[in-house]
């Protein structure tokens, strides 16, 4: 009997030592974030996520190569290929670098509903050790913390709202709402409801609660920036407008009609792309003093700002842009190279 109790003892102890063993691999293998730090800025998300900076390294992608992922130093002199995918939704946090996987394949799809993309990837900082978080179509990654939150689409429901930790694991639903998670602070999402009235609504991700902030018009791609919610009202010609945190205090920031926008980290700078069908610019605004330049004229998107440069892409993505964050002048064609 003393020998049998013996062998039970040490069967445990293997045991126990076993699952240490493999928590501590993959912990290892896994390396967590600290909490409420995102892997972009909001404005960035809401133009595509073609730029993301940590430290001293712009990760983006090259359109002179299909959209390919690569790297460079802030004064975009020395560039490196990390991966022939095409990335989009970039996110980059702690050691990892997460981004929507365009498919080639299908970009030549009709389908109204047919989504480019082949899931959500996340790679180490050198572009090795690739791994799928999710396998199929979806779009607007956010990574906040230690979870990936996104637009998830199937047949049956369509878009919805998902999340899904940076491991891979606890996949889940949120919400059966196509809430864009593009702007989060402090754990708190701020959106823009898809229903009737496209109001702007707060959710807690710890709990899934929900407070309607801001009613009275309708508004598309609420950005979060220091104290404010800055948005595009739709049910007001597309102007530019802003709140307060909690829904208060609103008031208009561009009169003119505008197709997309982001601001700048401290948030000084507002750059937007006037879409009136008479006079087409992209301008910048010095929100301190209500100064506005014309940039230049004609059609402009994904608007990008990373390390000291602000980014923006001709209509037809030709051509990719760039000028220091606050300057007019200077407006430089962004000319990466392209490896194999």
């Amino acid at each position: 009997m003393p020998k049998l109790k013996r062998i039970i003892i040490l069967i445990l102890i293997l045991l126990f030592v076993s699952i240490a063993v493999i928590l501590r691999l993959n912990t290892s293998r896994n390396k967590f974030n600290k909490e409420d730090i995102s892997g972009n800025t909001p404005g960035n998300l809401f133009n595509g996520g073609l730029f993301s900076q940590l430290d001293d390294k712009i990760y983006f992608s090259n359109y002179k190569d299909d959209g390919a992922l690569y790297v460079m130093d802030l004064n975009g002199i020395d560039f490196k290929k990390l991966s022939s995918d095409k990335a989009g939704h970039i996110n980059v946090l702690g050691n990892y670098i997460y981004y929507i996987h365009n498919d080639k394949k299908r970009n030549n799809s009709k389908g109204v509903l047919e989504f480019n993309n082949s899931g959500i990837y996340r790679t180490n900082l050198k572009g090795n050790k690739i791994k799928v978080l999710y396998n199929d179509p979806c779009t607007y990654i956010n990574v906040h913390g230690n979870y990936v939150y996104y637009q998830h689409y199937d047949k049956e429901e369509g878009l919805t709202f998902y999340s899904v930790k940076i491991d891979g694991s606890e996949e889940k639903q949120i919400s059966k709402r196509p809430i864009i998670p593009i702007s989060i602070l402090d754990n708190i999402l701020y959106y823009s409801k898809t229903e009737n009235t496209n109001s702007i609504s707060s959710m807690n991700l710890n709990d899934g609660s929900t407070n309607t902030l801001y009613s009275d018009e309708n508004t598309y791609a609420p950005v979060v920036n220091g104290n404010f919610i800055y948005f595009i009202s739709i049910s007001d010609s597309y102007k530019i407008k802003r709140i307060h945190l909690d829904g208060s205090n609103p008031e208009t920031i561009v009169e003119d009609s505008c197709s997309t926008f982001n601001i700048s980290p401290e948030g000084k700078y507002l750059y937007y792309q006037v879409d009136d069908t008479k006079n087409n610019r992209i301008c910048i605004m010095n929100l301190e003093t209500g100064e506005v330049n014309t940039l230049l004229d004609g059609n402009y998107k994904q608007i990008h700002i990373a390390g000291n440069n602000v980014y923006f892409s001709d209509f037809n993505e030709t051509k990719t842009y760039y000028l220091p964050i606050g300057g007019t002048n200077g407006i430089s064609t962004f000319n990466p190279p392209v490896y194999k």
